[in-house]
Order: C-alpha cells, then sequence, then structure tokens
C-alpha cells in the first residue's frame, strides 16, 4: 500500500484503531514499527546480514520486517525479500517435507489467495502449474488466473490433487460451505493445506459480525478447535504445530512464532 493512503486510513481516519488522536497508544506503535522497518536495510549493511534467514527465498539479514495495520502490529515476521510471513515460511517447510516423501509430486494445485510466498515457492520447485484463485482478478497482491466464490468455485468434482488455503476461511461466514467445496473438488487421496488465525485465549471458536473499518474484516474467530470444525467422514485432519514440528534452532533462524500452525487435511 502507498505510504500516505496507509498514513490516511490508518493514523488520520477517526474510525481507525490506530487513529493517532483518538487511540494514541495504538498509533505509537504503528509509528515505531514503520521507523524500524525504515532502518533494517541501514542495520544490514552498517552490521552484516547475519542473525536469521528466509527459507523461501534465501534472503539473509538481521531482522524480518514489521507487520503493521491498524489491528495490530507482530513484530519480526514478514520477510523483506520475499514477504513471507512465518506462517508461511512454516507453511513451506512442511510442503518441502510432504514432496521429499511422496513418490509423485500433485498434477493440479489450487490456491485460494495464493501468498507470493507459496507461488515462489511453487514455481521454483517443478511442480506443477499452480491455479491462483481469488474473489477479485483484479487484485494484483495475488495475480490470481481466475475469480471465484470459495463457496462456489467452478472447479469439477474430484479434480485438484492439492487446495492451498491459508488465512482465508476467517474472511467467509459460511465455513462449512467452504469446506464441503474444498472436499468436492479434491481427487481421493488429495489433501488441502489449511491456516487460519487463532484468537488468543478463545477456547471455542465463533462467528462474529464484520467490521469493514477493521483491516482484517474477519467473520470468525477461531480457537483450538478449528480442526473440529473442519471433520469430514474420510477426511484425515492432522494439525502441524511449529514447536513440534520445527526444532527450536530452526525456528529461531527462519523467524517462525512456535505458536505457528496448519492443518493437513487428506482426502481418503
Amino acid at each position: 500500500m502507498p505510504l500516505m493512503r496507509f498514513v490516511r486510513e490508518t493514523l488520520l481516519d477517526p474510525r481507525s484503531p490506530a487513529c493517532w488522536w483518538r487511540h494514541p497508544l495504538m498509533a505509537s506503535r504503528v509509528v515505531s514499527g514503520a521507523v524500524e522497518n525504515a532502518l533494517l536495510p541501514f542495520a544490514d549493511r552498517l552490521l552484516g546480514r547475519r542473525g536469521h534467514e528466509c527459507p523461501v527465498c534465501g534472503w539473509r539479514g538481521r531482522r524480518f520486517r514489521n507487520f503493521l495495520s491498524g489491528d495490530e502490529v507482530i513484530l519480526h515476521c514478514i520477510c523483506p525479500g520475499c514477504g513471507a510471513f512465518d506462517r508461511q515460511r512454516l507453511l513451506v517447510l512442511g510442503v518441502r517435507e510432504q514432496l521429499r516423501s511422496r513418490a509423485r509430486a500433485p498434477g493440479v494445485i489450487v490456491g485460494f489467495s495464493l501468498s507470493p510466498a507459496l507461488r515462489f515457492l511453487l514455481e521454483h520447485e517443478g511442480l506443477a502449474r499452480c491455479f491462483r484463485c481469488d474473489i477479485d482478478a483484479a487484485d494484483r497482491r495475488f495475480s490470481p488466473d481466475f475469480a471465484a466464490d470459495l463457496r462456489r468455485t467452478p472447479l469439477r468434482d474430484a479434480s485438484v490433487d492439492w487446495v492451498f488455503c491459508s488465512h482465508v476461511l476467517e474472511h467467509i461466514a459460511e465455513l462449512e460451505q467452504c469446506i464441503d467445496e474444498i472436499e468436492r473438488i479434491l481427487v481421493p487421496g488429495g489433501t488441502a493445506w489449511l491456516q487460519v488465525p487463532l484468537e488468543p485465549g478463545l477456547a471455542h471458536s465463533r462467528r462474529i459480525p464484520v467490521d469493514r473499518y477493521r483491516a482484517h474484516a474477519h467473520a470468525w474467530q477461531f480457537a483450538p478447535d478449528f480442526g473440529l470444525l473442519i471433520e469430514r467422514p474420510g477426511w484425515r485432519v492432522t494439525e502441524v504445530v511449529a514447536r513440534d514440528a520445527v526444532g527450536a534452532k530452526e525456528r529461531s533462524l527462519y523467524g517462525i512464532d512456535p505458536d505457528e500452525r496448519y492443518w493437513l487435511v487428506r482426502k481418503s
């Protein structure tokens, strides 16, 4: 997002949770995070590019970049090289592990709002063509090949080997419909890679009203029971948590939160 638009929508809009005269504490966190982001290239040049590495693009540097929005500030989570969040770096490690253990690579891959990090991975791992889908075909963030509503896709039954759906489901109120659609398009033996954010301290997932003035515009707050919500007959759901799947040394090197996770769903 252009700098002036970000300032206007985040710090100067009275409806923003980071409006500087209504919410000065949050505004100061955003400004502090932005200043640190601006100084990161100078720190790398002066002090050397040692400390962290991105498993997606190979970037090396002293710190990952901060994520900034009116809703929240997440420190040191974005790769300055390819833009991968720590959740995406974790997913990339999982994909590579799956590819090493498979006799045959997946044939047809569909990514819903596929991140630049995963697009980079799929294009450089020699995999089959990944069709990128988003609700808006003109959205340049995800460079979609076609537009589709996840609740009603134009894809045929049992036509996709792998589905990627990272941080999409929390924006759609009709969760059951989306999961049923993913199940429909997967081939027998197919795999879905699902990621959603978990709300800290929440015991049970819940629907919430969408606030269009919030940057995230979530329709769900998910809890650790997410895996139960997506269970279907004939599905095998595996929750992969970073602290269990990735060693402490690698988590530190790659800047991955130990509580970050994804759900691996296989259709029998």
